[in-house]
C-alpha cells in the first residue's frame, strides 16, 4: 500500500462519500433538516478514515488517531477559545461592516418580533411574558452553549476529526503551515458541495464558498496547535463542537448581517479566528518550550 494509493482510497470515500449526501439532499440544505444532514454528511469522513485505518493498514485506531482524553491546560484552551474567536468575530463585523451587535434584551426582544408571522405575534408576546430573556443577555446565551461543546457537539464533530486532526495530520508530510494548509484546503473541498446547496449561508452560497475557504484555511493551524499541544484529538473536537454551540449566539449577537459576514464560518469568524492564531503564534514563538511554527529559532 503506497502513500499516494491510501490518500486516493479515502479521498474517495470520504470527499466521494460527503458529496453525494450533498448532492441527494440539494434542496434541504438551507432548510429545517439542515442539522441532521449535516450529521450524514460527516460519516463518509469516518468510515473512510476506519476503512483505512482498520482493514486497510491493520493498525490500531485510538493512539495513532489521538483519540484519547489528555485532560490538561489545553483542553481548557480549546473549550474556551471559541467564546475568544467569537468575540473578535463580532469586533470585526462592526469594524468592517457595520454590523452593531445585539447584546441587550431590549434590542434582542425587537429584533425577534420583527421576524414573528403575523399570527404567531400573539404566542410570541405570552411566551415572552412567561419566559422573558435573561439578563445579561450575551451571558447566557455564551454559558448555555458551553456545556453542549464538550457533549453531545464534541462526539459530533470527532466524527470528522478524526480524519482530519486524525488521519490527515499524522499522513501528510512536510512542516506545521504546509500540513495545516493541506489540510484545511481539504476540509474546504468538503464543504464546498454542501455549503454551495446553501449549507451556513442559505442566502448568500457563492460568497459562501469563498468565505468556508477562507475559514478552513486560517482554522486548521488553529486546530493543530490544539492537536500538538494537547496530544489529543477529543480536544480538537471540544473546539469544533463548542463553535457548533455557539453558533446560534453568534447569530443572535448579528442581527441583519449577511450570512456570509458573519461568525463563525463568515469573514468575521475568520478574522476572529486570525486573532486567535496570532496569540498562538506568539505564544509558540516567545513562550513555548518547543516551537511548532518556527523550529529553525527553536
Amino acid at each position: 500500500m503506497t502513500r499516494p494509493k491510501m490518500f486516493a482510497i479515502w479521498l474517495a470515500v470520504a470527499l466521494g462519500g460527503s458529496t453525494t449526501v450533498a448532492f441527494l439532499f440539494a434542496d434541504g440544505w438551507a432548510g429545517q433538516h439542515a442539522r441532521a444532514l449535516t450529521i450524514a454528511h460527516m460519516l463518509p469522513v469516518l468510515l473512510a478514515t476506519l476503512f483505512v485505518q482498520g482493514p486497510l493498514l491493520k493498525q490500531p485506531v485510538l493512539a495513532p488517531l489521538g483519540l484519547k482524553l489528555s485532560l490538561n491546560r489545553w483542553f481548557l484552551v480549546a473549550w474556551l477559545s471559541p467564546v475568544l474567536v467569537l468575540a473578535f468575530g463580532l469586533l470585526a463585523a462592526w469594524l468592517l461592516f457595520g454590523v452593531d451587535p445585539v447584546l441587550d434584551v431590549a434590542t434582542y426582544v425587537e429584533h425577534k418580533r420583527a421576524i414573528v408571522p403575523a399570527e404567531h405575534l400573539e404566542e410570541f408576546e405570552r411566551i415572552l411574558r412567561e419566559s422573558p430573556p435573561p439578563r445579561p443577555l450575551w451571558f447566557w446565551l455564551i454559558v448555555q452553549g458551553l456545556p453542549a461543546g464538550i457533549t453531545i457537539n464534541l462526539l459530533v464533530s470527532l466524527a470528522t476529526e478524526v480524519g482530519f486532526r486524525g488521519f490527515l495530520f499524522r499522513e501528510v508530510q512536510g512542516g506545521f503551515w504546509q500540513r495545516s494548509l493541506v489540510i484545511g484546503l481539504v476540509e474546504a473541498m468538503w464543504l464546498a458541495p454542501a455549503v454551495a446547496f446553501g449549507l451556513h449561508f442559505p442566502t448568500n452560497p457563492q460568497l459562501g464558498l469563498g468565505a468556508i475557504t477562507l475559514f478552513c484555511v486560517v482554522l486548521s493551524p488553529v486546530l493543530v496547535v490544539i492537536r500538538v499541544r494537547s496530544e489529543s484529538t477529543i480536544a480538537v473536537a471540544a473546539m469544533r463542537g463548542t463553535m457548533l454551540a455557539l453558533t446560534v449566539a453568534a447569530t443572535d449577537f448579528t442581527f441583519g448581517a449577511e450570512d456570509w459576514q458573519r461568525p463563525f464560518y463568515g469573514v468575521a469568524g475568520a478574522v476572529g479566528l486570525a486573532f486567535l492564531l496570532g496569540v498562538f503564534v506568539v505564544h509558540d514563538r516567545f513562550f513555548a518550550k518547543r516551537s511548532l511554527m518556527f523550529p529553525a529559532q527553536a
